[in-house]
């Protein structure tokens, strides 16, 4: 394993979200954040900060954890969520590293956690859901670091408290990606689901966002993020159960491909898009196709690319004499349709 010889970047943020619901609508409200954060030297961050928050030390990611569980423990509706982004590496479990990793040199994964054990214990202890979010690298730990803790610890005869949870990593043994000062690639995607590319119809004819909708909807969105060509293209979620985290305040934006079979009535097709839910939008004109690639090295194809309010639309082509209509669902992130317009 490579030495780390200087203090890594690292942020580390507990929250508990208060949940109330009514007539079979939930709604989430923040209840507190704790952040931990970490920078390399000559970084000109804390300055540009009021109250630079503590800095994620072994010390202090004990400390705040602690605090953090006795609040979630409150009551059994509250929502517990671990956001982690640094330096990790995959061993028996998930080591997770402070930024006072390797203080001492001869035994440098006291500064670390066991992030699988923590997570299985915390299952036990509650509150009933639990989301944790890891953004780091799971390279292959080489050396043997002898037992690394978990700011919890597991008891083998107590049930388990949590009846929903979510966990969201890359996978075994793969490394994180990110350009430099942007935010990381997988929290740019989970970023995106909260904010409605992850959401789903619900039963009152709105649209919300889930546990589960996230757990699914996350890898698909980091392709559609970062093209088919990028090294990272998948996401570990894993976890089980459901609940809705909050409800949006309308439809989602989403994407619509379409193109038309055979391919060469293309250049001879008009698209329109007709709403039928909601039905107050007014009809989209997609024009004619367009010439694409889907990639810098493929060859190109024509196709509409259209952005749509997420619903229920009459997609029709008029190609020479002939319409053709299809009616069609189009969902976050990205919906896709194949029309026959000639015989």
């Amino acid at each position: 394993m490579t030495q780390l010889t200087s203090p890594p970047r690292s942020a580390l943020a507990f929250a508990d979200w208060l949940v109330s619901g009514g007539k079979g609508r939930w709604v989430a409200k923040l209840g507190s954040v704790d952040l931990l954060l970490s920078w390399p030297p000559g970084d000109d961050l804390p300055k540009t900060l009021a109250s630079p928050p503590a800095e994620a030390t072994i010390e202090n990611i004990r400390e705040a954890f602690q605090q953090w569980t006795e609040r979630c423990g409150q009551h059994p509706d509250n929502i517990a969520l671990l956001y982690f982004c640094g330096h990790g590496l995959q061993g028996d479990g998930q080591y997770l590293l402070a930024s006072d990793f390797n203080r001492y040199s001869p035994a440098p994964f006291t500064q670390a956690f066991d992030f699988d054990e923590t997570r299985l214990a915390l299952q036990q202890s509650g509150p009933r859901t639990q989301l944790y979010v890891v953004d780091a690298c799971r390279d292959s730990c080489l050396e043997r670091p002898g037992g690394v803790p978990g700011l919890a610890v597991r008891d083998f005869f107590m049930p388990n408290a949590c009846e929903n949870e979510l966990t969201i990593r890359l996978p075994a043994f793969d490394q994180a990606h990110g350009d430099s000062y942007e935010v990381s690639r997988l929290t740019r995607a989970l970023i995106g689901c909260l904010e409605g590319q992850a959401a789903t119809p619900d039963e009152h004819g709105g649209w919300e966002v889930s546990t589960d909708s996230i757990r699914r909807g996350i890898s698909r969105l980091l392709v559609e993020e970062l093209g088919e060509n990028e090294p990272t293209r998948t996401v570990e979620a894993t976890g089980f159960g459901d609940i809705p985290l909050y409800r949006l305040d309308g439809p989602p934006p989403a994407k619509l491909t379409v193109r038309c079979l055979p391919p060469e009535a293309a250049g001879r097709t008009k698209l329109a898009c007709i709403p039928q839910h909601p039905p107050d939008l007014p009809t989209i004109d997609c024009g004619t196709a367009q010439e694409c690639r889907s990639d810098q090295h493929g060859p190109s194809v024509q196709e509409w690319r259209v952005e749509l309010t997420s619903g229920f639309y009459t997609v029709s082509a008029d190609c020479e004499s002939t319409t053709t209509a299809r009616p069609h669902g189009v969902f976050p992130p990205h919906s896709r349709l194949s029309l026959q317009v000639m015989p």
